[in-house]
């Protein structure tokens, strides 16, 4: 007896003893993040400290230390490598997490594919933590406003300019219902507006935005915004109000060098008539390469001012590097991968919306065979079995509808995949023909290349931006040697189709062996 005592005595210790430490640790992590609202790098710091003994707690307290991490990363601009950590989080917080826990997991996770430009995948998982916040009242207000700006940022990237202006209103309207700051939410406006010509309402926009920031207390923290609003105004040619944000401005882009202020200083400068400085600008940022985005902005804009002054051998330079840059970011396709996404979304809305339809007829149906059986079972008792067979056969009926639901939804997963599987078959067609014509002397036509590109592209997603990576700038011979190369072509079978001589195969066959070795299919 006094054994079994003990026992539970120790149970009840150890039980105690751990629902303390997970309590101590939890009030640990959202010490943390409070710090890391306004000074995240510190955050991780003190994060970085208490990782040890976490890591001997519960599974909960590590994936909530794993989640922090993830959000104090994203506050100082980290960028991620992978989305291991957050598909662990997802899986785990999907079947244990309450509503906010998977609305930041999601919302978290939107991030991370923004970063690491998949843009679908972002669109799907902060649809995601949206759906989730606008289905419960306790959702966090604050990630609710965020998403909707993330949902601007990524639809202004892929051009889907209707749908940009639709998030940044949601934003707006979620910023005034909060009393927190408008400034963002009004910029979001004005650069929508902006891109969908109505220019007097992004003026109007862009003016609510300065004020916004003129009114507030520390104008210098605002810079960022400032040089935006300098940007927007110089493309709007309101160049007073564009030298009111100047003046507010004391960074030095040319000599810290940052991209954006590049950008939007050589747009102030073009917009005021002094083209050499906008040169200047713009040549700085192609001389640092910072990202895709910023060179590609940079070479548009050199190719519109050489155009303009008559230079014609610089701007065709510049010309060829946009386009590359234009084939590199591929807007058709990142617009139409965005689109899918959006349909799936709506798709899931409109069943969402049915099936809770379909729950409150089924509960009307409900409530009406109960009122009917009571107010005539005491009068006929055969009556009561016909409505019980009635209802059998209802339910049978619901039933057999669910199983049509099913079998239509397998039938448009098979179609999806016949319809996958048609493209590698056409595409592995292009290349069999290109192979198969290289025994003798072929001359390709413009379209024809263009197919083997696509064909290329579509087996090895990503040979164009390896291609473009080690080689910089290049010849259309060059490119066309390299694609022949990677479909597997000797060297007479290339010089039958380029027409090139046999030393200049031999060379640059030798010189691109390293096409081999990347890009598995």
């Amino acid at each position: 007896m006094n054994k079994y005592i003990s026992r539970c005595i120790f149970v009840t210790i150890i039980i105690f003893t751990t629902s303390c430490s997970n309590h101590q640790s939890l009030e640990k992590l959202e010490q943390i993040k409070s710090v890391g609202d306004k000074y995240p790098d510190k955050a991780l710091a003190m994060l970085d400290s208490i990782e040890f003994g976490i890591r001997k707690e519960s599974d909960y307290i590590k994936y909530k230390y794993d989640l922090l991490r993830i959000r104090l990363n994203d506050k100082a601009y980290k960028s991620p490598t992978s989305d291991i950590i957050i598909k662990e989080l997802i899986n785990y917080f999907e079947e244990k997490g309450d509503n906010r826990e998977k609305q930041e997991t999601y919302y978290y996770a939107g991030s991370i594919y923004r970063d690491l430009h998949d843009t679908p995948h972002a669109l799907e998982h902060f649809f995601k933590s949206l759906d989730l916040a606008n289905e419960h009242k306790d959702c966090d207000s604050i990630m609710l406003r965020n998403t909707y700006s993330n949902l601007n940022y990524l639809y202004f990237r892929v051009q889907n300019y209707k749908d940009a202006l639709t998030m940044a209103l949601k934003e707006l309207e979620i910023c005034q219902a909060t009393k927190s700051e408008p400034i963002l939410p009004f910029m979001h406006l004005g650069y929508a507006y902006l891109a969908l010509d109505s220019t007097q309402q992004a003026e109007v926009a862009f003016d609510s935005a300065y004020f916004h920031i003129i009114r507030s207390e520390n104008i210098t923290s605002q810079e960022e915004e400032l040089i935006h609003l300098l940007n927007s105004y110089s493309e709007l040619k309101k160049l007073s109000k564009a030298q009111a944000c100047l003046s507010h401005i004391t960074t030095n882009p040319l000599k810290d060098f940052d991209p954006f202020p590049c950008l939007a200083f050589a747009q102030y400068y073009e917009s005021a008539g002094k083209k050499d400085s906008a040169i200047i600008y713009c040549k700085r940022i192609l001389d640092e390469m910072p990202d895709i985005y910023n060179v590609y902005d940079a070479a548009k804009t050199l190719y519109r001012l050489y155009q303009a002054t008559g230079d014609i051998m610089n701007a065709n330079k510049y010309a060829n590097i946009y386009m590359q840059y234009s084939d590199s970011l591929d807007f058709g396709k990142r617009q139409e991968l965005a689109a899918t996404v959006n349909n799936e979304y709506q798709y899931h809305l409109d069943q969402k919306k049915e099936l809770e339809l379909k729950d409150e007829k089924d509960q009307y149906k409900t409530t009406l065979i109960i009122v009917c059986f009571i107010a005539i079972s005491s009068l006929f008792i055969a009556y009561i079995i016909y409505i019980r067979r009635r209802n059998k056969h209802l339910q049978e009926i619901v039933k057999l509808s669910t199983e049509l639901q099913r079998v239509s939804d397998n039938n448009k997963a098979v179609i999806s995949m016949l319809h996958q599987s048609e493209l590698e078959e056409n595409a592995e067609d292009v290349i069999h023909d290109i192979r198969q014509s290289s025994s003798g002397k072929k001359e390709m036509t413009s379209a024809e290349w263009k197919k083997l590109y696509q064909a290329v592209d579509l087996q090895y997603p990503t040979f164009k931006d390896t291609l473009l990576k080690e080689l910089g700038t290049f010849t259309d011979q060059q490119m066309q040697v390299c694609y022949l190369i990677k479909i597997g072509l000797s060297k007479p079978q290339i010089q039958n189709i380029t027409n090139l001589s046999r030393a200049t195969i031999w060379r640059w066959v030798k010189k691109y062996d390293w096409i081999h070795e990347v890009t598995p299919k």
